[in-house]
C-alpha cells in the first residue's frame, strides 16, 4: 500500500492512539483495533495479502466497506495543509484615527485603530495596561477595515487580513505577535496557542477549555478572585523551550450572565466598564490579571469545564478523543515536526478531567484537590 500516507508519529494514550498526520497537521484519535488493522494496511502490499491477516466476522465488516473506510480515512488525513497568502498590501495611513499605548513587564508598544468599533475589539482587554508614555515604543500594530477586511500591520507591514466577520482570527493573530513581543520569541518558538484559560497556584498550572458558554471564562474569573492567578484567559501559548504555558497579559472577559456571582468577590466589579463587541455575545466586562512573579509555569492538567444549573460538582477523568475534540478546532498547532512530537510528548504528561459545576463553594474545593496533588507530586 502507499506508505506515504502513513501518520509521522503514533501515541497510546489509554485505550486509544493519538496518530499525527505532517502534510495536514492534523491530529488523529483512534482505537487500538483501528490502528493495528490500518499499520497492515499501510505494510501490506496488496489487498489479498491484507485481508490473509483480517477477521472480517471479528471486525463486522466486508472487505469492500472496510477498504473503502481506510482509503476515506487516509485521504482524509492527508489533505496538504495550505493557506492561501494574502496579496501584500501597503499601509495606509490615512486609517490612523486613533492611538493607544500600553505597557506591560518594562515593555511598551503602541496600537493605531480606524473606528471605535475596530478599537473595542482589542483595546478592552488590555485597557488596564494602557499608558501615557510614549517613550521606548519598541512595536507599533496598525489594525483597521478597508471594504470588507480587516487588517493586522505590525511595525508597517501586513502580517494578514481577514474577512470583517472572522475578527476573532485577527484577535488570535494579534495575540500571537504580541505573545512574542513581550516574551523575545518568534511565531516558531511556539508549540502552539490553546484556546483555553490557564490558571496558577504559583508553582503549577491547569489549562481549563471548554465550548462557549460551558464557564469556563467564569471559574478562572472565580479561582482569579479566591486566591489563584489568571495566566492567561482565552489564548494560552505553549513554548518549545519551556514546554510551559507563558502568560497572555490580557484581562479576562466575563460575559452578562456571570455578573451576579462576580460581583460580590470583586470589589471594584461594578466600576469596570461594560462593552458590547457583538450583539450576538451580549455585555461584557473584563477584570484585569493580578501581576504573576513568574512568566511562565508548568501545566500538568486540562481541564473540560462543563457549567450546569443546579448540577452536583463532579470531576472525573476524561479520553483524550474528548480533550481533542474540544480543544483543537480553535487552537493554533504549530506544522513543524518538532513541535508536533513536543505537543504529543506534553499531552502524555498531563491528567485529563471534565469539570461539571454550578456550586462555587465545591468547585474552589475541587480545584483546590487538584493542586494540592501538584504539590504533593513535587515534593
Amino acid at each position: 500500500m502507499n506508505n506515504q500516507l502513513a501518520p509521522t508519529y503514533q501515541y497510546p494514550f489509554g485505550d486509544y492512539f493519538l496518530l499525527w498526520y505532517a502534510i495536514s497537521n492534523s491530529y488523529s484519535v483512534v482505537d487500538l483495533n483501528f490502528k493495528n488493522i490500518l499499520e497492515r494496511y499501510l505494510e501490506c502490499n496488496t489487498l489479498d495479502t491484507f485481508f490473509e491477516g483480517i477477521d472480517l466476522e471479528e471486525v463486522n465488516t466486508t472487505k469492500k466497506a472496510l477498504t473503502q473506510t481506510l482509503t476515506t480515512y487516509l485521504k482524509g488525513c492527508n489533505i496538504p495543509n495550505i493557506r492561501t497568502e494574502d496579496t501584500p498590501v501597503n499601509l495606509n495611513y490615512a486609517k490612523r484615527v486613533s492611538t493607544k499605548y500600553y505597557t506591560y513587564n518594562g515593555k511598551t508598544f503602541q496600537i493605531y485603530f480606524n473606528a471605535t468599533a475596530v478599537q473595542n475589539i482589542i483595546h478592552p482587554a488590555l485597557a488596564y495596561l494602557e499608558t501615557q508614555s510614549k517613550e521606548a515604543i519598541a512595536i507599533i500594530f496598525d489594525i483597521y477595515t478597508a471594504g470588507d477586511r480587516i487588517y493586522l500591520f505590525k511595525d508597517e507591514k501586513c502580517v494578514v487580513s481577514y474577512p470583517k466577520q472572522e475578527y476573532h482570527k485577527l484577535q488570535g493573530k494579534f495575540i500571537t505577535h504580541l505573545l512574542g513581543y513581550i516574551h523575545d520569541a518568534e511565531e516558531t518558538d511556539w508549540i502552539g496557542t490553546f484556546h483555553g484559560s490557564t490558571i496558577t497556584d504559583s508553582n503549577s498550572s491547569i489549562l481549563f477549555i471548554g465550548q462557549s458558554g460551558k464557564g469556563k471564562s467564569t471559574l478562572c474569573a472565580i479561582l482569579a478572585a479566591n486566591g489563584y492567578q489568571l495566566v492567561a484567559d482565552d489564548v494560552s501559548p505553549l513554548s518549545s523551550k519551556t514546554a510551559n504555558i507563558h502568560i497572555n497579559p490580557s484581562a479576562i472577559s466575563i460575559k452578562h450572565g456571570a455578573f451576579n456571582v462576580l460581583e460580590p468577590m470583586i470589589k471594584v466589579f461594578n466600576s469596570l466598564p461594560t462593552i458590547q463587541l457583538h450583539k450576538s455575545k451580549g455585555l461584557i466586562k473584563y477584570v484585569a490579571p493580578a501581576h504573576l512573579k513568574k512568566m511562565h509555569y508548568p501545566c500538568r492538567q486540562i481541564i473540560l469545564v462543563n457549567y450546569q444549573k443546579g448540577a452536583d460538582t463532579i470531576l472525573k477523568t476524561l479520553t483524550i478523543a474528548k480533550v481533542l475534540e474540544t480543544l483543537i478546532p480553535d487552537s493554533w498547532l504549530s506544522p513543524n515536526p518538532k513541535h508536533a512530537k513536543q505537543f504529543l510528548d506534553w499531552l502524555q504528561t498531563l491528567e485529563l478531567y471534565e469539570l461539571t459545576y454550578s456550586d462555587t463553594k465545591s468547585v474552589l474545593k475541587e480545584v483546590e484537590s487538584v493542586f494540592l496533588k501538584n504539590k504533593e507530586t513535587l515534593l
